[in-house]
């Protein structure tokens, strides 16, 4: 039998919230990282419990559509489990290049740059781009990847108020000692589903001669005319600097990349260390992320499809009286208010056959706590109808329901 070893140095620090952890997860009461033994459309086996997926990032139902999984086993074939190195070395093949060229076409850039996770597509353009001449003016709510790719800078940060416009000029305003300025905001904020004033800031990018730099994840490939995401809905596309997306989503698969003009695209490539000492993507992801961008522009009774699912469910919440604060995508959070109550209606509506997400603080504010759901086209009527029967019961038993 292996020997346990313990590390002493971090225990003191760390004791508490493991044991914590640790108990949740043996009493049952842990509601994190439930285990799939299927692929996750409108419906999934956690365990051997048939569920409704109320949260999945699978949003155009693409994971297994067939063309995509054909071109995934082609690459797989032909190039092996994966390139064995980063991109600058070993780390590029054709398929790798081809990506960059379909992400510059489809976001209308001169250029690309493809990185192994969105996550690090926002490391990546931040922290290569930044330094200690630049202030970056980021909206409180922005996701973790940003945060985090700010931590890596020396530039000086300051916070404004979710969509607070006055806040934002206010900062713009008196940041002209700054050799570069740098707004960052997201297209759709990933927990409360709501739009950025896209248009707006613009404006205001372009009257303090500021950059910006706009994390379309959660609408790429679904809103605005084109599908390229809320600078597209806005008719702003030409005057955003750097969009981030990530193929984690619309594409169902995994990676990123920041589609910008070729002189950006060159320095992030020769700068950001998340593409120098990373490993590439595996060839197979590539491929498949092609086909299933192939697939987005051919099939758009997918994003039909996702928006109706979106407006029957979201209506439904609303008949039941509860908030879904201000969303107006297809991510819909259900207010709760307290994280302990939240995570038991998430245990209890697993049980009843519906998975969704809780998110609690750091996900969100303290004593903000709520269920997030991501609605997809691989959801049937009656999938959101049966969902939302069951809403109902838990919410009702909980007393947030009148």
């Amino acid at each position: 039998m292996a020997k346990m070893v313990k590390n002493k140095g971090l225990v003191a620090k760390i004791a508490p919230e493991a044991e914590y952890i640790i108990q949740g997860k043996e009493s049952g009461a842990y509601v994190f990282e439930p285990h799939f033994s299927s692929a996750q459309r409108g419906k999934a086996t956690i365990g051997d419990a048939k569920v409704v997926v109320l949260t999945s990032n699978n949003y155009l139902d693409l994971a297994t559509h067939p063309e995509v999984i054909v071109a995934a086993k082609t690459a797989l074939e032909k190039y092996g489990t994966g390139t064995c190195g980063a991109r600058l070395h070993n780390g590029t093949t054709e398929l790798h290049v081809q990506l960059e060229k379909a992400c510059a076409e489809f976001f209308h850039t001169e250029d690309a740059v493809v990185l192994s996770a969105g996550y690090l597509a926002n490391l990546a353009v931040i922290s290569a781009l930044a330094d200690d001449e630049t202030i970056i003016i980021t909206d409180q709510y922005n996701h973790m990847s940003i945060v985090d790719g700010i931590a890596l800078t020396n530039a000086q940060v300051r916070i404004f108020q979710h969509n607070n416009l006055e806040k934002l000029e206010y900062i713009l305003k008196n940041s002209s000692q700054f050799k570069q300025k740098l707004i960052v905001v997201e297209g759709v904020y990933s927990m409360e589903g709501d739009l950025a004033p896209l248009d707006e800031i613009v404006n205001l990018s372009e009257k303090y001669d500021a950059s910006l730099l706009v994390d379309e994840a959660h609408s790429f490939g679904f809103i605005g005319e084109n599908s390229c995401g809320v600078a597209d809905l806005k008719n702003v596309s030409d005057k955003v600097h750097l969009r981030m997306t990530t193929f984690s989503k619309s594409l169902a698969n995994v990676g990123g990349c920041i589609a910008t003009d070729r002189k950006t695209a060159e320095y992030i490539r020769h700068n950001a260390h998340q593409y120098i000492f990373n490993a590439s993507l595996p060839p197979a992801t590539v491929a498949g992320t092609l086909a299933a961008l192939k697939v987005l522009k051919k099939e758009p009774w997918r994003q039909e499809k996702l928006w109706e699912n979106t407006i029957r469910f979201r209506h439904g919440l609303q008949k039941l009286g509860l908030s879904t604060m201000d969303s107006c995508s297809p991510i819909v959070p259900i207010y709760v208010g307290d994280d302990q109550k939240n995570m038991e209606i998430t245990k209890e509506l697993l049980a009843k056959g519906v998975y969704i997400a809780t998110a609690i603080f750091p996900a969100v504010p303290k004593n903000e706590s709520r269920l997030r759901a991501t609605i997809t086209a691989a959801l049937s009527q009656e999938d959101i109808d049966f969902a939302l029967q069951k809403i109902a019961e838990v919410f009702q038993k909980h007393g947030l329901i009148a």
